[in-house]
This record gives structure tokens, C-alpha cells and sequence, in this order.
């Protein structure tokens, strides 16, 4: 019997309130001189596909090796330096719940989920920032958990991200379905574990057609 419903967050729950590279260009052009939001554009997929692993261990704390890793990606993006401060000023613009919008369709889908006995975590790639965003946008209350990789100190599709969320529910993967919208995180990652789970292709499709897919595997 399924008990639970695993969520990532960017992308499925919530999506940024502006154009990534509007944003840096916005508030790094004051201290690198102007930035050029359509080459920001452009450089942003290639930054953050190859800024390298999360060197957990490198870290005190799973916090501070996000926050390392953004750095790169930053850096990587507008193609020089960034000094502390400049970075320091948008990571911190990101952590608050006005950087971001929630999905149409969100908030009435998860009150739908609890109505009919689900308990919910989210599974996220994000460092911390993330429990303040979701407590900003009023969607915290509907998680029993947020687990992000910065708390677990791994990321998806490693299984250990997950292996810890069942920990936090003390429920076995056959009894937790997961969505996401990354083909890799959310859906090879839970598999790895035996979690069935459902890939997020807005806007095809949307939470909705989730909802669908689970009273289907419930027999509701």
C-alpha cells in the first residue's frame, strides 16, 4: 500500500519569480560591470552541468559545500571572479520565498494528497535555503519533511538521498512514490532503491496528471 509521496522542489513544486540570467545580471552588473543577460543565458546550462561534484567531504557541513558548488556555477556563468559579497548578495536574494513562484497548481494538489491519507516529504537537490523558501510561500506546513542534499549530504539520483527520506517516513521503498522533473534525479535515483517513480515534463503535464497516476497505483 503506498503511505507516502516524495516531491522535488525546483521545477516541480516551485520555479524561480524571474529569468535566471535576468537575476544575475540585475545584481552581479553592479559589481562586475554590465552583464549581458541573453550571453548569461546561454553560459547558465553549461555552468551548472559542469561545475563538478559536491565535495561533501571537503566541508564541514553539507551547507557549505552547496554553497561552494553555486559559487562555481556563478563564476562559471559570467565567465570571471566573483568575490564574496557580490556572491554572498545573490545567493541571499535566492533563499527568500519573493525570488520564487509557486506552480499553479500546487498548493490545491497537495491539499488534495493529504485529504486522502498521504504523508509528504520533499526529496530535493537544494542546500538549506530551501526550508525558508517553503516556509515564505506557505507550502511548508504540508511536509512532515524536507530533505535536501545539504541535509543528507548526497545528492540524486544517489541512492543515499533517498535511503535517508525512507529513514525519516521508517517506510519501505514500495511505499513511497516520487516525482520530479529530472529523468536522471527523479527517476533513476528513487529506481536504484525500488521506488516507483513519476517524471514531472511541464507543461505537458503537471501535478495533476501525478495525482492521477497515484489513485491509479493506490486504487483509488
Amino acid at each position: 500500500m503506498i503511505q507516502a509521496l516524495s516531491f522535488d522542489a525546483a521545477g516541480t513544486l516551485i520555479e524561480p519569480a524571474e529569468p535566471v540570467a535576468e537575476t544575475y545580471a540585475r545584481l552581479l552588473s553592479p559589481h562586475l560591470g554590465a552583464l549581458d543577460p541573453a550571453d548569461l543565458k546561454a553560459a547558465f546550462p553549461r555552468a551548472f552541468n559542469s561545475a563538478g561534484i559536491h565535495d561533501y567531504g571537503a566541508h564541514p557541513d553539507g551547507d557549505t559545500a552547496e554553497r561552494q558548488w553555486w559559487h562555481r556555477v556563478v563564476e562559471a556563468t559570467v565567465g570571471q571572479a566573483v568575490e564574496a559579497a557580490a556572491f554572498g548578495a545573490l545567493f541571499d536574494y535566492y533563499a527568500n520565498g519573493k525570488a520564487w513562484r509557486v506552480f499553479d497548481e500546487v498548493t490545491t494538489v497537495l491539499h488534495h494528497c493529504r485529504e486522502l491519507g498521504f504523508r509528504l516529504i520533499v526529496v530535493s537537490n537544494f542546500d538549506r535555503r530551501l526550508h525558508s523558501i517553503l516556509a515564505d510561500l506557505a507550502l511548508v506546513d504540508h511536509f512532515e519533511c524536507i530533505l535536501t542534499s545539504a541535509d543528507a549530504r548526497a545528492r540524486k539520483p544517489s541512492p543515499e538521498i533517498f535511503r535517508n527520506a525512507l529513514g525519516q517516513l521508517n517506510l519501505m521503498a514500495g511505499e513511497v512514490l516520487h516525482v520530479g522533473d529530472s529523468s536522471d534525479a527523479d527517476q533513476n535515483g528513487p529506481k536504484t532503491l525500488g521506488m516507483e517513480a513519476f517524471l514531472l515534463e511541464r507543461p505537458a503535464t503537471d501535478l495533476r496528471d501525478f495525482l492521477d497516476w497515484v489513485q491509479i497505483r493506490r486504487g483509488i
